[in-house]
């Protein structure tokens, strides 16, 4: 199968509104390259400069699709359709959680066509007392795991232990209606039927919220300590390899949480 390799054309990087955003994500439209028509049930695929598929979807009637990232970085993207010549552009970078709109052309025949027009750029905004507390330097290094406030409003309904369950490496242990998070790495917490605190034996992670070190108890688990739609941000350190080193100590073995309230201008 044939590919058509042409330059990419950057013919826009507009600001606009911030939307919520679970991941870095590439949307838009494939259209016809000489109609200018969507093109539906078209496949597109992000690939890696490496040729690996860094994420996968298929044109609505209306040729829109929204793709995913499994990671930030430089992709290029593949479309294809039968009756179309198979399109492949030049890199298109995309920054952590970025949103990129773009058109992808398709054309039948084998001629030189500019297929990737990038229409907006949409990055999530940065909060002066996240910046002031490490957390987007901590983030661009990707040592542990991100939850923002874009991905809290994605998910009203969710409780704050229901919302670490989705980061990966973690998971619930439930005491009656109470909810402790732990990570499975370190071991699954055992149970003893006549103890009212928390689970026994648990490795559970230190948890705190603005700096300061909040503890587990009986009567108060991990839902008592804030409601999610006060949250700003939230970091998930699941060993001591990966704790920032003013939050690691001899007794955090079992991980770290550390939650960060919002802080409204």
């Amino acid at each position: 199968m044939s590919l058509v390799r042409p330059l990419v054309v950057l013919l826009a990087a507009c600001a606009v509104a911030a939307t919520p955003l679970a991941a870095q994500t590439v949307r838009g439209r494939v259209l016809d390259a000489a109609s200018g028509e969507g093109v539906a049930a078209a496949e597109v695929q992000a690939l890696t400069l490496e040729g690996r598929e860094a994420g996968r979807a298929r044109t609505g009637p209306d040729g829109s699709f929204q793709l995913p990232l499994r990671a930030a970085g430089t992709v290029r993207i593949q479309a294809q359709r039968t009756g179309y010549r198979t399109t492949l552009t030049d890199a298109l970078p995309v920054a952590l959680r970025e949103a990129v709109e773009v058109e992808v052309r398709l054309s039948a025949a084998a001629v030189a066509i500019e297929p990737l027009r990038v229409t907006a750029r949409v990055e999530p905004p940065k909060r002066r007392n996240l910046e002031l507390n490490g957390f987007y330097e901590r983030e661009r290094m990707g040592i542990g795991k991100y939850v923002r406030r874009e991905d809290l409003e994605s998910r009203p309904n969710m409780n704050l232990a229901q919302v670490l369950a989705r980061v990966q490496g973690t998971a619930i242990q439930y005491r009656g209606a109470h909810q402790y998070i732990y990570f499975p790495r370190n071991g699954r917490p055992r149970l003893d039927p006549s103890f009212r605190g928390p689970p026994q034996n648990a490795c559970l992670p230190r948890l705190f919220v603005d700096g300061a070190r909040v503890t587990y108890d009986a009567n108060n688990d991990i839902n008592a300590v804030v409601n999610p739609g006060q949250i700003e941000a939230i970091e998930v350190f699941r060993g001591p390899s990966e704790i920032p080193v003013q939050y690691n100590d001899s007794n955090s073995m079992c991980g770290v949480i550390l939650i960060w309230t919002r802080h409204e201008a």
